[in-house]
């Protein structure tokens, strides 16, 4: 298992809530994104018990979500089967690793701030740190087809469309 997902020492239950979360701001962040200066004030969101706490109140960074738009709309797509409860969560499973990991990724780049696991190892670095491109990380962590802007033979659209390039 890869280093930045490390789930098997995480229980069913911590995993189920943690997905929930990841996918409801995914949601959020979208609906953000399309009405950024909606009338209604917005209260931050919490982090559930499954989460260590934050450095800082959550906060959504509409500016970042355009560079993530595409990738966070097909994780969270394909995230909806565990969160609503519809698939079982087995943390074993290849998919649900990459696919949680590359949530967990788009989201810490709308927050700007890591989301941790309780019980998770992790570096204190973590993603925000990392010297690579968030699209670099994204294309290694799903390998659904080409990115925007490799050539290839690939029919059809890709299925990542990532704009940006760095954090």
């Amino acid at each position: 298992m890869n280093e930045w997902m490390n789930m098997s020492a995480l229980g069913t239950m911590v995993l189920q809530e943690g997905v929930k979360f990841l996918y409801e701001q995914a949601l959020m962040a979208l609906r953000r994104k399309l009405a950024p200066h909606a009338n209604a004030p917005h209260a931050p969101p919490h982090l559930p018990p499954a989460f260590d706490s934050a450095s800082a109140p959550l906060t959504y960074h509409v500016d970042k979500i355009e560079a993530v738009e595409e990738p966070l709309r097909k994780l969270s797509q394909m995230a909806s089967k565990w969160a609503s409860g519809a698939e079982p969560i087995n943390p074993a499973d290849p998919e649900f690793t990459r696919i949680v990991a590359g949530l967990r990724l788009a989201m810490e780049h709308v927050f700007q701030q890591q989301l941790t696991f309780k019980g998770e190892t992790r570096a204190h670095d973590g993603v925000l740190g990392h010297p690579l491109a968030l699209a670099e990380l994204l294309s290694k962590i799903l390998p659904l087809g080409r990115l925007a802007g490799n050539s290839g033979a690939a029919s059809g659209s890709p299925l990542l469309n990532i704009k940006i390039l760095s954090l």
